[in-house]
């Protein structure tokens, strides 16, 4: 693509999920190669840079996993610098001494999970994708949680805002069964109230189970190439920000 006609494309999908909220209910927000260009070469690289950061800020690195699942992962940049930034395993001695947490990401759209599996190749991240629903999966991770014995991490970042009331509750329901069940749960979204209005009550339900809710804005160091193509497109960012959801079982805000 020209520089011009990606610049383009970062505008339209970015105005698509702000001004144009409705579109997301009956298609797709990447359905033309311009926004996947746009979604994977601009957006999915700032989600890498925040997530990274929050990791960072909630010390979600030193929580011990042996898997992160991804829910509604798209392009698995979040799931991928949350593995990232986790401490790699040093015992029990093994095979998986010394590395980071495998990834499952799902979704339901095919070119994202092809995305996600180059993404974590070329970042040296372990991880398989699934097609599917991922509320679905969630409720059905919440009823053998108790039964599973990993030590197990799930990440929905910018993927809960596009869902409707009733799946949104029924995942909120099966997160906080995941919680229950000791199961490490971060989830993020971006800091606009009008994005996500339900917001708060999702932060009550994290809060009341032990979890803490926090609103970032970091200063903005973009790698160069990222920070053009903000500036090219138009974006004013003197910071990056974002809202998260953190419940960590070894260490829980009081």
């Amino acid at each position: 693509m020209r520089p011009q006609d990606l610049l383009k494309a970062i505008r339209a999908l970015s105005a698509r999920y702000v001004e144009r909220r409705a579109d997301l209910r009956d298609r797709s927000p990447i359905d033309s190669r311009g926004k996947r260009a746009a979604f994977a070469a601009f957006f999915a690289p700032l989600h890498f840079v925040i997530t990274r950061e929050i990791v960072r800020a909630v010390d979600a690195g030193s929580t011990d996993l042996d898997r992160i699942v991804d829910l509604g992962c798209g392009t698995g940049a979040a799931s991928a610098a949350w593995a990232l930034g986790c401490r790699p395993r040093v015992s029990p001695p093994g095979p998986t001494s010394g590395v980071t947490p495998e990834v499952v990401g799902i979704d339901r759209d095919r070119w994202s999970l092809e995305e996600a599996r180059w993404n974590w190749r070329h970042l040296g991240v372990r991880g398989r994708t699934r097609q599917s629903d991922f509320v679905r999966e969630a409720v059905r991770a919440a009823e053998h949680a108790r039964r599973r014995r990993a030590r197990q991490g799930v990440i929905a970042a910018w993927s809960v805002n596009e869902l409707e009331p009733q799946p949104r509750a029924i995942l909120l329901d099966a997160l906080v069964s995941l919680m229950r069940a000791g199961t490490t749960v971060l989830v993020i979204e971006p800091i606009a109230r009008r994005v996500s209005p339900w917001w708060p009550d999702w932060a009550d339900a994290f809060t009341r189970a032990g979890g803490r809710a926090d609103a970032w804005r970091f200063e903005s160091a973009l790698p160069a190439p990222l920070a053009r193509l903000s500036e090219g497109a138009g974006f004013q960012r003197d910071e990056l920000t974002a809202r998260s959801l953190w419940y960590g079982p070894i260490n829980r805000v009081a």
